[in-house]
């Protein structure tokens, strides 16, 4: 399955540039939800394990191409990636646990912590592991109604030919990440419109900013992780002294 997976994830990242990440570790859970019926710990780690491996074999490949165009061979850049897994892996697991994992494991999605990813797969293996029938039937609803509005939103963009403004992949993923982050990602993309409905084309600042978009937000991005850690870091040290 992961195999499999894999050629699916490569080739949607090759044709539209997005990995289905998650969708891979549904159709995991799907699958084990019947090989594995009641079992809530192997339906989440698989459609991990499926999900993970899927998403990095996407990036190895979108990771290749700009490094060949840069003068850097395949060869070496397959070693980095085989490095940086088992690097990052200790390293993730050594922050991991005394920084987050400080108490009940069954308590660890939290109002501080939501990890709205971990959250959805959690609800998808209780669902699939005890039957539908468990489900609410607001949720029921809810899905049902999110599942059509999706389908024609994007029926209407194909027929705009990416002219409507609304996205329902957008809609979808503000409804199940936090509303700081919405507003961060609404925040940035009205500074980038802004930018250029206030400057001229000749403007040396629109120049720069529209040529680097993706650098600035992924400095944002890394530099609010980086000092999300220390801030943890700094809380953890305090309440040991």
């Amino acid at each position: 399955m992961v195999f499999i997976f894999c050629l699916i994830a490569a080739n949607s990242t090759a044709l539209t540039s997005i990995t289905p990440t998650g969708a891979m570790g549904k159709l995991t859970q799907l699958t084990f939800g019947v090989l594995a019926r009641g079992d809530v710990g192997t339906n989440l780690m698989t459609a991990g394990i499926t999900g993970e491996v899927a998403s990095n074999s996407s990036n190895l490949l979108m990771n290749i191409k700009p490094g060949y165009m840069l003068g850097g061979k395949p060869r070496l850049q397959a070693m980095g990636h085989v490095l940086g897994a088992v690097s990052g892996a200790i390293a993730s697991v050594l922050v991991f646990y005394p920084l987050i994992l400080r108490g009940n494991p069954l308590t660890l999605i939290s109002e501080q912590y939501p990890m709205p990813a971990a959250a959805i797969w959690k609800a998808v293996a209780e669902v699939l592991t005890q039957g539908l029938d468990k489900l609410p039937m607001t949720a029921a609803w809810a899905a049902l109604i999110g599942a059509v509005l999706g389908i024609v939103l994007e029926m209407i963009r194909s027929a705009a030919k990416g002219k409507f403004p609304l996205s329902g992949v957008g809609i979808g993923l503000a409804f199940v990440i936090p509303f700081t982050t919405c507003l961060a990602m609404f925040t940035g993309a009205f500074i980038f419109w802004l930018v250029e409905k206030v400057f001229s084309k000749e403007s040396r600042f629109r120049q720069v900013m529209s040529e680097n978009q993706e650098p600035i937000c992924a400095g944002v991005i890394a530099g609010a992780a980086l000092m999300g850690i220390a801030v943890m870091a700094h809380d953890v040290v305090l309440a040991g002294g």
